[in-house]
């Protein structure tokens, strides 16, 4: 955790700093508005990274000490879901629901349809394993 909170505070902090200098100079909102969302999002990460921190107490990880082994980093890494349909069927609904914005309501009612039934089956997959 040593080097990630730094790695988000620092660009948070640069982020932050590059928005209010691009507002001054420029005059600009949107490009204001969006660097100052990017150091939003990075001071987020580093809140999450925080609370990770102080959740462990201070444990350092393997990977922050320089006398630890490999052996001490293993362990298990995580449940994979097998093949699913469902990433493919949400993509199909997101790309109905995006044209649906441009093009008419038929587009977004069946982007959406096909959107939440993609979630929902996802999840109930998910769980059923």
């Amino acid at each position: 955790m040593k080097h990630e909170w730094r790695l988000a505070l620092g660009t948070a902090v640069f982020l932050s700093a590059i928005s209010l200098v691009y507002w001054v100079w420029s005059g600009e909102w949107s490009g204001t508005i969006m660097l100052g969302f990017g150091g939003a999002a990075y001071a987020i990460m580093f809140g999450f990274l925080l609370l990770t921190f102080l959740r462990r107490k201070g444990i350092p990880r393997s990977e922050d000490r320089p006398d630890a082994t490999q052996e001490e980093g293993a362990g298990e890494i995580g449940f994979f879901p097998a093949n699913s349909i469902w990433p493919a069927a949400m993509g199909l609904g997101a790309v109905f629901f995006a044209i649906g914005l441009a093009f008419g309501k038929w587009f977004w009612i069946m982007g959406a349809i096909l959107l939440v039934g993609a979630i929902i089956g996802f999840a109930v997959e998910a769980e059923s394993r």
